[in-house]
């Protein structure tokens, strides 16, 4: 079974031009991302921030030199242009993603919209978060059978997810971020020098039923 990422081709516009790219809409993501080397290819200006996201597993992604930026979007089939917010980050690093046309013809709920869902290999530049919820928020769904994708139109246009049969095996991929500040960075410390200090001294109990214990008391 395959799984598919919420994918969709945009084009970004700045100050000084646009450029198509593709975005992840990430619904468990609270900030915005854009890939350094794409906000300065368009001349996007904005003011510094340091950026400190935390991921899955506490991990943590910091930038001491981001920025804030706004810049305008829409989706490679939509006409309207939408005002958004974002912070810029070095090498963002997504998964590349593929939607062949033979995954959209296998799928006849999706016969009448399949030119707008497919596309070749591509790393998403943009991560799309909750903070830019009405870009990413599903407002109409084209389903299937279970093992087929669905469709799901936003504002940038309609976008594929969800899970196909496939004969390979799939990397899973995990996203989830949200910025962290020190006031986090501190409370983690705190709980875990807690818990340092409650397991001093104390050894795990042994169940009655265990035989080292049951040789001891024989002795």
């Amino acid at each position: 079974m395959r799984a598919y990422l919420k994918i969709v081709p945009v084009e970004l516009y700045g100050p000084e031009g646009s450029m198509k790219v593709h975005a992840l809409l990430d619904e468990g993501s609270t900030v915005t991302l854009i890939d350094e080397q794409v906000a300065n290819r368009i001349g996007a200006k904005g003011r510094r921030e340091a950026l400190r996201v935390s991921s899955v597993g506490g991990n943590e992604i910091t930038d001491e030199k981001s920025r804030v930026i706004r810049v305008k979007i829409k989706g490679l089939f939509s006409r309207n242009l939408k005002l958004m917010t974002a912070q810029t980050i070095r090498n963002l690093k997504l998964a590349p993603q593929r939607v062949e046309r033979a995954t959209v013809a296998a799928c006849s709920h999706l016969t009448d919209i399949a030119e707008n869902l497919i596309y070749d290999a591509a790393a998403p530049c943009i991560l799309i978060g909750q903070d830019n919820w009405g870009l990413i928020v599903s407002r109409q769904i084209k389903s299937g059978r279970a093992n087929q994708p669905a469709a799901s139109l936003t504002q940038l246009g309609w976008v594929l997810h969800g899970c196909c049969s496939s004969l390979s095996r799939p990397i899973n991929t995990v996203h989830h971020l949200r910025p962290s500040d020190a006031s986090d960075i501190e409370l983690n410390d705190i709980v875990k020098r807690h818990f340092e200090i409650e397991s001093l001294g104390v050894a795990p109990r042994k169940p009655s039923h265990d035989p080292e214990e049951r040789g001891r008391s024989c002795c």
